[in-house]
């Protein structure tokens, strides 16, 4: 006769959707790195709208999948749309800046105020295992409440930051739940974005991704944090990255990837917004309306789109008028900016 436990290990099981019954169960209590690796069979990637939904969905996103925790089903579920994992390429010159690893208390609440002053929405993935660690981690939980008051976007980079397409189904699984368990009561809700550490991912991840309800986020530009160097060199790389895509013939709209536990980062974002704003002076100066604006993560989801053949997008009127209003207020810094790519 089953026990309690086994009952119980059943329907987290099949809340979890379809895993090993009591087994597979077992092997989520012992952690991430911890016990016999449990391979679980998923389904192949679905990633037609409305796919992951309802009420099983719901409680996925608004409840603790470990407990079965009732929740009153007027409760409203704040979601993106489910779509196939984002790369880059998108057309127009739209840019989602995206920051990976925080939050940290001394340099993402910078970030934030640069963010709020120039009116910039980004995407935030955040390392859960920040939430838990003294002596920041109070501070930590009130800047993802911050993310999401101000607009940002906030998603899921795991809870200890692992190479992902090295574990078994069952192990990232555990990484998934720790990190939904984590941002759950701040955000009211479980992010649905996902950017795996390092960018590593494999077919058999994109699948576990996509069957519970997740979208992947990779990235298109990199800033090259890692050198040392000062913010000019971060912006100069960006720069050069898009001017060779655009040189390729590839759609110019993308992901800036970074990472606001850098100070020398959060330095380069400033300067990154106010050169590309200058740089719409001179589109504008060449009739192309299709500016360059910094985007929010739900217009990736579900572009506007462009005429077939083209990857050109134009600015609505708004941002035209945003745009020409900021030329003529800094006409004087913009041979400064100019030339921070030797322009």
């Amino acid at each position: 006769m089953p026990t309690r436990r086994d009952m119980q290990a059943a329907v987290v099981a099949m809340l979890l959707g379809g895993w090993a019954g009591p087994a597979a169960a077992a092997d989520l209590d012992r952690g991430p790195t911890g016990g016999q690796d449990t391979h679980a069979t998923v389904p192949s990637a679905d990633w037609s709208p409305g796919w992951f939904a309802g009420d099983a969905g719901d409680d996925w996103l608004l409840g603790n999948p470990l407990r079965l925790t009732p929740r009153p089903r007027a409760t409203a579920v704040h979601r993106y749309p489910q779509g196939p994992p984002l790369e880059g390429d998108f057309p127009g010159r739209r840019l989602l800046l995206s920051f990976d690893d925080g939050p940290k208390p001394a340099t993402t609440t910078r970030l934030l105020d640069i963010l709020r002053r120039e009116h910039v929405h980004a995407a935030f993935f955040v390392s859960a295992w920040r939430l838990a660690t003294l002596p920041d981690c109070a501070a930590a939980r009130r800047l993802v409440v911050r993310m999401a008051a101000d607009g940002h976007a906030v998603g899921s980079h795991g809870y200890e930051h692992p190479h992902m397409n090295r574990m078994s189904d069952a192990k990232r699984l555990r990484q998934l739940v720790r990190a939904h368990q984590a941002l759950l009561p701040l955000l009211g809700y479980a992010p649905t974005l996902f950017r795996p550490p390092y960018g590593l991912t494999t077919p058999e991840l994109d699948r576990l991704l996509a069957f519970h309800g997740y979208t992947r986020v990779h990235w298109s530009y990199v800033g090259g944090e890692f050198n040392g160097r000062a913010a000019p060199y971060r912006v100069r790389t960006i720069l050069r990255q898009m001017r060779e895509r655009e040189a390729e013939g590839r759609y110019p709209g993308g992901i800036v990837l970074l990472h606001d536990t850098h100070a020398r980062t959060v330095d380069a974002v400033e300067l990154l917004i106010r050169r590309l704003r200058a740089e719409n002076c001179a589109l504008l100066d060449a009739g192309d309306d299709d500016l360059w604006r910094f985007v929010e993560v739900s217009e990736l989801l579900d572009p506007a789109g462009s005429p077939p053949g083209t990857g050109s997008v134009p600015a609505p009127p708004a941002v035209l008028a945003e745009a020409r209003t900021w030329c003529a207020a800094h006409a004087a810094e913009l041979p400064e900016l100019y030339l921070l790519d030797g322009t």
